[in-house]
């Protein structure tokens, strides 16, 4: 399995880019300016890998539409500043680029928020493709989205691996035909993830390539 891969294609939230403490800021102070009760950091992160509007509308169901101004108002406020990359994901694709491997991103957030985060990181231009949620697109565990960027980068399902947080990751990549791999080090319930019994797993970003590398 590990000989014929030659692309890898990442999910981003929680896999790459760590947004995890943006979005509790960003729960928090939207809730302030309603005048509500902030969420709970576990319900948050049950309901973490919803569309973006269901999960909003989960905790503040009164104003829907004033929630998502809000929330999107303080976002633009910090976005420029935000948290980074998770240690050693540069490094560790930078690695796999050295080693000829072509690296693609496939995320369910929403190209508003993904694209401009994805360019502020030295990752942008390593990255082969990338594509973020547009309108019209299901949501994973659904392979469409994962057959596109696979059709863009020109590669057979039997030669890439996706690399994600959730279940539903993994369970995209088998419904592609694609190898596995499970980023626990940005995942929310690293035992739910296990469960799923990804083709492989990792603590670490840099052991992606300690893996296929055979070392």
């Amino acid at each position: 399995m590990i000989a014929q891969i030659n692309t890898i294609i990442f999910d981003w939230d929680l896999t790459l880019w760590n947004s995890w403490d943006t979005h509790l800021w960003l729960l928090d102070r939207t809730a302030d300016a309603l005048e509500v009760p902030r969420p709970q950091q576990a319900d948050v992160a049950r309901s973490y890998s919803t569309p973006f509007l269901e999960h909003l509308a989960w905790f503040f169901p009164r104003d829907q539409k004033r929630a998502v101004d809000t929330y999107l108002a303080f976002y633009h406020q910090i976005v420029s500043s935000m948290p980074d990359l998770y240690p050693g994901v540069l490094q560790a694709i930078r690695q796999l680029k050295n080693q000829g491997y072509r690296v693609g991103i496939f995320s369910d957030k929403r190209h508003a928020f993904g694209a401009p985060e994805l360019q502020q990181t030295e990752i942008a231009a390593l990255v082969d493709h990338s594509l973020f949620l547009l309108d019209g697109r299901p949501y994973k565990p659904d392979p469409q989205g994962l057959h596109q960027v696979l059709n863009a980068l020109g590669v057979e399902a039997s030669r890439a691996l996706y690399v994600g947080d959730t279940g539903d990751d993994m369970e995209c990549a088998r419904r592609a035909g694609v190898s596995s791999g499970a980023a626990l080090w940005g995942s929310l319930d690293r035992g739910k993830l296990v469960a799923t019994k990804p083709d492989f797993q990792w603590d670490r970003p840099d052991e992606i390539v300690a893996s296929l590398s055979g070392s």
